[in-house]
């Protein structure tokens, strides 16, 4: 869509569209890509307030279609709706699941037969008091002793809520110990980071549902 390079990973019954190319494109594509949303996710991109938050919040939409248009042959562009854990969910496909996320470098899909979590992350500053509020003191450990404090906080970052997405929750509380070996002891994570486009991606998923599979970059 609109010309833009993307990447996909592949994973059995479980596949990660990303599109990391979209600070090239221009003001009049974004609207264009506002424009051809259905009425309900177009108000959902309108309401924010600067060109690339409607961006990410339209482009993140139209990695989901092409999604669901390549893998499994669904056509247009579905409506979803939200769980009681304000998990969204494709009315019409229950058995499909996904998960979006998006920053001002990439915005991305993740598509599964089963429950998922998804979140990307533009690196930035490892900023100690935020590390402090969020990360536990084993984190906090890591993340100061690591060459690349920044990575490592969005490594752990990415992680925490992609889990929070997986369990429909939110941030919530406890985001200091949600990584910890018992919130975390039938869960799955992925990270993929791509330091050289400037984020880090994280996915999770539940492990009942888990096979061993082989991963494979599409570009």
């Amino acid at each position: 869509m609109f010309g833009i390079k993307r990447n996909c990973i592949i994973l059995f019954l479980r596949m990660l569209y990303i599109n990391d190319h979209i600070s090239s494109i221009s003001e009049r594509r974004v609207e264009e890509a506002v424009s051809s949303l259905p009425p309900w996710r177009r108000e959902q991109a309108l309401r924010f307030k600067h060109l690339e938050g409607r961006r990410e919040c339209a482009l993140a939409y139209l990695e989901l279609c092409r999604g669901l248009q390549l893998e499994y042959g669904i056509s247009g562009m579905p409506d979803f709706s939200y769980t009681k854990d304000h998990k969204p969910e494709l009315a019409a496909y229950p058995h499909l699941h996904f998960s979006l996320s998006h920053c001002r470098e990439a915005v991305g899909c993740f598509l599964s037969n089963a429950p998922c979590g998804l979140d990307i992350e533009c690196l930035r500053p490892a900023k100690e008091t935020l590390v402090r509020y969020c990360m536990n003191d084993e984190e906090c450990s890591q993340i100061f002793s690591s060459p690349d404090p920044d990575a490592a906080f969005i490594t752990l970052w990415t992680r925490k809520e992609a889990v929070f997405k997986l369990q429909g929750t939110g941030i919530r509380d406890n985001i200091r110990d949600i990584l910890s070996p018992e919130a975390v002891r039938n869960i799955s994570l992925l990270t993929i980071p791509n330091l050289y486009r400037g984020y880090i991606i994280s996915v999770a998923q539940y492990h009942s549902y888990n096979t061993n599979t082989k991963i494979q970059l599409w570009k």
